[in-house]
C-alpha cells in the first residue's frame, strides 16, 4: 500500500509540475509575445499623411462632390499644417491630379504658382478653418459631348482673428476615363 501512495504522490507531483510549466509558458507568451515590434505598432495618419498617401490611380474620388472635398481638404492642410517641401510637392501632385487638362494648360507653372500662393497665405496668417461641400447631387449636363456639373463649397477663410465666408462654385468636367476633374471656379465673398 505504501508503494501505491508513493506512486500516487509522484504522479501528482509530475502532473502539478506539468501544469505549472504550462502556466509559466502561457504567461511568458502573454507578456512577451503580445509586444509588437516597432514596425508593427499602430501609426496614426496625420492630415498631411492623408493627402500625401493619396493614390489617385487606385482610389480616385467617386463623384464630383468628393473631388471638391479632396481639393478643399488639401488646401486646408496646405494653408494650416507644417510639412516638408517633399510633402508639399506630393500634395500639389494630388491637386494637379484632380484638375482638368484644360485648366492646367492655362497655367505657366502650376506648382510654382501654388507654392507662391501658399507661402503668401501662410505669411499673411491665413488658414481655412472650415469648409462645407454641398450635400446634394449636382445636376449633370452634357456640353460638347462631355458631362459637366457645378458643385458649391463654402470656405471659412480666417486671417488673424477675422473670418470671411467665401462661396466657391466649382465647375467640373468628366474626362475620357469618366473621372470628374476641376475645370475652374467662380468666387463670391459674403461677410
Amino acid at each position: 500500500m505504501e508503494n501505491n501512495s508513493v506512486k500516487s504522490a509522484i504522479l501528482k507531483s509530475i502532473v502539478l509540475l506539468a501544469l505549472g510549466a504550462v502556466v509559466v509558458v502561457g504567461l511568458y507568451f502573454m507578456f512577451v509575445g503580445s509586444k509588437k515590434s516597432p514596425e508593427e505598432e499602430q501609426y496614426n495618419l496625420t492630415a498631411v499623411d492623408e493627402i500625401t498617401t493619396t493614390n489617385l490611380e487606385k482610389n480616385y474620388p467617386a463623384n464630383p462632390r468628393m473631388v471638391v472635398e479632396l481639393y478643399a481638404k488639401t488646401m486646408q492642410v496646405l494653408y494650416k499644417e507644417e510639412y516638408t517641401e517633399g510633402q508639399q510637392d506630393k500634395m500639389l501632385y494630388v491637386l494637379k491630379g484632380i484638375m482638368d487638362d484644360e485648366l492646367l494648360g492655362q497655367q505657366v507653372n502650376f506648382s510654382k504658382s501654388m507654392k507662391n500662393e501658399i507661402a503668401e497665405r501662410k505669411e499673411g496668417d491665413y488658414s481655412i478653418s472650415n469648409y462645407l461641400v454641398q450635400n446634394t447631387e449636382p445636376d449633370v449636363v452634357t456640353v460638347s459631348g462631355k458631362k459637366m456639373c457645378n458643385v458649391q463649397c463654402l470656405f471659412s477663410l480666417r486671417k488673424g482673428t477675422s473670418t470671411v465666408a467665401t462661396y466657391y462654385q466649382f465647375i467640373l468636367r468628366q474626362d475620357d476615363e469618366k473621372r470628374w476633374k476641376i475645370l475652374g471656379w467662380d468666387v463670391q465673398t459674403k461677410q
